[in-house]
């Protein structure tokens, strides 16, 4: 905060921020016919999303007292925003005006009696804020008369043609509002200057104790110390040294592409061969030159820093005089502890990745003596192809992206007619950079080396899928419904280019890659003003989306994300994937075992593994004596034999992939059984998958175990029936009530040749070929070691509070694997109750206050909230291909495990005139069910509504191909929303749900913005759950309806073309 004094000698506590949306009906009414004369008429909303910088000074009231906006391009169409540079450069006197040092004033305004202290703390502002910024410029076409508060800090341009341009060309400088410090060596004399820096920010203890430690670290000759100066005034103090213990960094840190901080040097000298024989004697006298190369260092170090709060984004001043201190050295390093923040001197460097196997306790920095020279952006030219060539040599795309700059050259377009620009980037003469970008929108040209750091990510959206035969001319365009290979995408824009990043390098270790954990992934790597440095992704198998759900089959599927999804959202660029398994934490030392030996260190560590089948244990009971289930013990063991080679638990795509490779080479041909073991959905999909690879259904076996009471396969008997109905014809042959007794009868496993299993009757011997397992779900064992070693608390699941904080304050878990403690008496509750990749977005929402600067620390809950948990909404989804090839798709409501005691009606609560009043419902208004079709036809579709009728549970069976989002999209709407559908069933007007929901009229609901939508109509009409439905009667809520619909429909018209607007017919 800064203290201004007004014109009228009123002192006020200001702050510069940057302005906001909300800002813009304050800046409009600021604005007076003399800066309308200068800036002409200004649009403040397209302003402010579109400035380079646009900045607000406000008082501690939160009053708007001045703002200013900032472009890279003069105001208007004086001259092309490209070419700015030449236009001034050829009429005015600019010096050394480029588009990495200049901005450009579009708007100023300010009330009356504040003009001249705004103006100024404005502008001191930003160039404190902006490092390489020297001069703002005013550049207009607009001749108009300059208030006395502009006219006092912009002084004209001197003009070099004659008559010149008419327009209005003034300049402000740096020097005159933050000039930049004088970096000069220390000298004892800076002493008393420079310890209360360090009292205020440090605890070196060696130097506020040790009143002469400082002046002797100035006076040492191995040490190299400078002061940034300002107003005679040390504000800054740097220490380096050339002596630095490469062992320690190469042993820690990938350094490979800096030529691990070493030159070669090679020095020659002459030697005289022995002289042994005739020809020796011969050679005597001739000299041979030899090369010997040594290494030598190429780094110095930076050791100590301090720089004080006001001058801090000044800090790169300091490099460019270590630079001249050190000649010989090409690379400054810098460590810093792995939690500190990012200080603005560390925003000019290069962090270093550290080697896998290494647990250094420091971040590495680096910057290049190069990284001082001046870079300019210009066009690409034919004569750039082989210095392009070279910079991309090693890149996995390059010849994509030469073929792209090829075009660029020939046509100026790709292949498809779409125009390209390309531009590279030099430092001095020599070609450092290229991008090159489809010309879809104005393109900003400027600042392209701060792109990486400039983008953000852009989440994906959830398409309609369309009928497209039905709608015929009426669908969208070709380029939104036709497949295109899946990217993730990032956005820079101008007002990006601005904009900091805060860097996270806390080292953040998630253990699975299960829809909960990447969900958690996706939300931190989805944040466009943060940057986390050190996300690891810990999987058994590596990044799950090398693999597509359709061609692997055997598993069912949540529908969280498929390949396709991986491909869109921006975490494979932020996270570094270790493969392996966890064997053990160490808490103390805070990393991770993985089976591999490899070592991996957390700042928090992130539990997601979720629960895996598990090889089966055999009982071990004699099947050669009569024996049943029932004289079975109820214990449970772990198998720790060898694992036959033919035996194949499934719990992944990569474990699918490799069971079905297996089968293509070594089992398709033969006539051997394939045992299908388990008692689940799983076991379902399974089954169609080995039909579908050819496999006769008298050679499939499902043995089913024992259902466990409460628990079902399918929560919808008819679809269960359809599918046994479907492997019957198939001749899959069935087992019910089966546990497995004995592999091979007790003898060597391996190759599983036989298997037998004890029964309600006598036991059963299969042969067998092949055995895959889907049983034994649970808690990996390795992981179970890994909790129960490390002294996490254990019962049955891994325990957490509401928080997903484990006995351990470093250490988080969520998704199945977990349950909630004791203590708060919800045992029925968990969270593989819930949608995972909602409970793994809300995971991520905990913990983003620990690392976001931006978020106000959550206030305490009150003392008897302390015993909740949160449920959650979303619903539970499940899929698959079942056999007979019909396409399921369930999804429900979540809703509690265990449910012992008796059934109690539905009950709602309403809430009117601020009395909640307990209703029992009656049963005929607790569930309405909406069924169309039959399952063995393959066209059943139905649809449970609640007593609100609001969709809440659905479930397809269909012989055709789904359009699963759509689907997703209709839970919890309203029956209403869908057409008035209770109504028109119940008059006979739905013979086919599937064609009912293929009308345009459906497809609005589609729409991943149909959401909004319903708020905007809530929020005009102010409805609450169980509002009266006369107040829809009225006819000015009727008209506020349509009103709202009309501006959807329009505004979302790419998409939803076949409804037709006004204005059309």
């Amino acid at each position: 905060m800064q203290t201004v004094t007004s014109d009228s000698a009123r002192e006020e506590t200001v702050t510069v921020r940057r302005s906001e949306s909300a800002d813009a009906e304050e800046i409009d009414g600021l604005i007076s016919p003399s800066a309308q004369a200068v800036f002409g008429r200004v649009n403040v909303i397209h302003l402010l999303e579109k400035a380079n910088l646009a900045v607000t000074l406000t008082n501690e009231k939160g009053d708007i007292l001045g703002h200013a906006s900032f472009f890279d391009h003069p105001i208007g169409d004086l001259v092309d925003q490209t070419q700015w540079e030449a236009f001034m450069q050829e009429h005015f006197s600019v010096g050394q005006c480029t588009p990495f040092n200049t901005l450009f004033l579009h708007l100023f305004v300010a009330r009356p009696n504040f003009t001249t202290a705004s103006v100024k703390e404005i502008m001191r502002a930003i160039f404190n804020a902006i490092a390489e910024l020297e001069y703002v410029c005013l550049l207009s076409p607009h001749v108009g008369s300059l208030e006395p508060a502009l006219d006092e800090i912009f002084e004209p341009l001197e003009r070099v043609t004659d008559p010149g341009p008419q327009c209005l060309a003034l300049i402000c400088h740096r020097k005159a509002h933050c000039p930049r410090p004088i970096v000069r060596a220390a000298r004892v004399e800076d002493h008393n200057d420079i310890i209360p820096l360090f009292d205020e920010q440090t605890n070196l203890l060696s130097i506020s104790h040790q009143p002469f430690f400082l002046a002797a670290l100035i006076e040492a000759e191995e040490h190299h110390t400078a002061v940034c100066e300002i107003n005679g005034v040390a504000v800054g103090f740097i220490c380096a040294s050339a002596d630095v213990n490469l062992k320690w960094l190469l042993g820690r840190f990938e350094l490979s592409e800096f030529d691990s901080l070493i030159r070669e040097q090679k020095t020659k000298h002459h030697k005289v061969p022995a002289q042994s024989d005739e020809d020796e004697h011969r050679r005597a006298a001739e000299q041979q030159e030899e090369a010997e190369i040594s290494e030598k260092s190429n780094t110095f170090c930076i050791q100590i820093f301090v720089i004080d709060k006001n001058y801090e984004l000044r800090s790169a001043d300091f490099i460019p005089f270590l630079f001249q201190v050190f000649p010989d050295q090409n690379f400054c390093v810098i460590t810093v502890p792995n939690l500190s923040t990012e200080f603005p001197l560390l925003q000019n460097f290069i962090r270093v990745p550290s080697i896998p196997t290494s647990l250094p306790q420091h971040e590495l920095y680096i910057f290049h003596r190069d990284g001082i020279r001046s870079l300019s952006v210009r066009p690409a030219v034919a004569l750039d192809r082989s210095a392009v060539s070279a910079l991309v040599k090693d890149l996995s795309l390059n010849e994509s992206l030469l073929q792209d700059l090829d075009r660029y050259y020939e046509t100026g377009c790709d292949q498809d007619a779409v125009p390209l620009q390309a531009f590279v980037a030099q430092a001095e003469a020599e070609l450092v950079g290229i991008v090159i970008i489809k010309d879809e929108q104005n393109s900003c040209v400027h600042h392209l080396h701060y792109v990486l750091n400039c983008a953000v990510p852009v989440c994906p959206r959830r398409q309609i899928i369309y009928p497209l035969e039905e709608l015929g001319i009426n669908a969208p365009s070709r380029r939104l419904t036709e497949d295109q290979a899946p990217f993730a995408l990032s956005l820079v824009s101008r007002k990006l280019t601005m904009e900091p990043k805060v860097t996270i390098n806390t080292r953040i270790v998630l253990v699975g890659a299960s829809d909960t954990g990447l969900a958690f992934l996706e939300v931190l790597c989805s944040c466009p003003h943060l940057r986390f440095n050190s996300l690891t992704l810990i999987s058994t198998h590596g990044f799950p989306g090398d693999y597509n759900r359709e061609d692997a089959g055997f598993l069912s599927t949540s529908h969280a994300y498929s390949s396709r999804d991986l491909a869109q959202i921006p975490v494979r660029s932020f996270i570094r994937v270790v493969t392996g398994k966890l064997v053990g934490i160490r808490r103390k030392s805070k990393y991770v075992l993985l089976s591999s030996g490899e070592k991996v260190p957390y700042d928090h560590l992130i539990l997601c593994t979720g629960l895996q089948y598990r090889v089966p244990c055999p009982t071990g009971v004699d099947v050669s004596q009569p024996v049943t289930n029932s004289q079975l013990h109820s214990t449970h063991s772990r198998y720790t034999g060898p694992v036959p080679s033919n035996l194949f638990t499934l719990n992944d795509l990569h474990d699918c992939m490799a069971a079905r490779r297996w089968l293509c080479a070594n089992f398709l041909e033969l006539e051997d059984n394939a045992i299908v073991y388990g008692n689940n959905i799983d076991i379902y999909t399974t089954v169609e998958t080995l039909l579908s690879l050819g496999i006769r259904g008298s050679r499939i076996h499902l043995v089913l175990l024992p259902p466990v009471p409460g628990v079902s396969s399918f929560l919808d008997s008819s679809v269960e029936k359809a599918a046994a109905m479907a492997m019957e014809n198939a001749m899959v042959q069935i087992h019910r009530n089966c546990v497995l007794a004995q592999f091979n009868n007790g003898k060597q496993p391996d190759p599983l040749t036989s298997a037998s299993f004890t029964t309600d009757a006598e036991p059963l011997h299969l042969q067998c070929g092949v055995f895959i397992n889907l049983s034994n779900k649970g808690v990996d064992y390795d992981a179970f070691n890994s909790f129960n070693k490390s002294f996490l608390v254990f019962d049955g699941r891994l325990v957490i509070n509401s928080s997903f904080r484990t006995t351990n304050s470093s250490i988080w878990a969520a998704g199945p694997l977990t349950k909630f403690s004791r203590r708060y008496y919800i045992d029925e509750w968990t969270h593989a109750n819930f949608n995972s990749k909602e409970v793994g977005q809300d995971l991520a929402a905990m913990m983003l206050p620990l690392f976001d600067p931006t978020v106000e620390p959550a206030e305490a809950p009150p003392p008897e909230t302390d015993r909740l948990v949160l449920l959650y909404k979303q619903a539970k989804i499940q899929g698959g291909k079942l056999p007979g090839g019909y396409h399921y798709l369930h999804v429900t409501k979540p809703s509690p495990t265990d449910l012992t005691g008796p059934k109690v009606k539905q009950i709602c609560i309403i809430t009117w005139n601020q009395r909640s009043v307990l209703v029992f419902l009656h049963p005929k208004l607790q569930d309405r069910a909406i069924v169309t079709g039959q399952p063995e036809r393959g066209d059943y579709f139905c649809l449970h509504l609640d007593c609100y009728e609001l969709v809440e549970t659905l479930t397809c069976l269909s012989l055709k191909p789904l359009p699963v989002s759509n689907y997703l999209s209709l839970y919890m709407k309203h029956q209403q929303l869908l057409g008035q559908l209770l109504s028109c069933y119940q008059q006979g007007l739905i013979p086919d749900l599937y064609s009912f929901f293929t009308q345009s009229s459906c497809l609005a609901v589609f729409h991943d913005r149909f959401s909004d939508l319903e708020q905007e109509l809530q929020q005009t009409l102010k409805l609450k759950d169980l509002c009266p439905p006369d107040q829809l009667k009225d006819e000015d809520s009727r008209a506020a309806l349509r009103s709202s619909a009309v501006k959807y429909l329009s505004y979302n018209r790419n998409l939803l073309p076949m409804f037709a607007c006004p204005g059309q017919l």
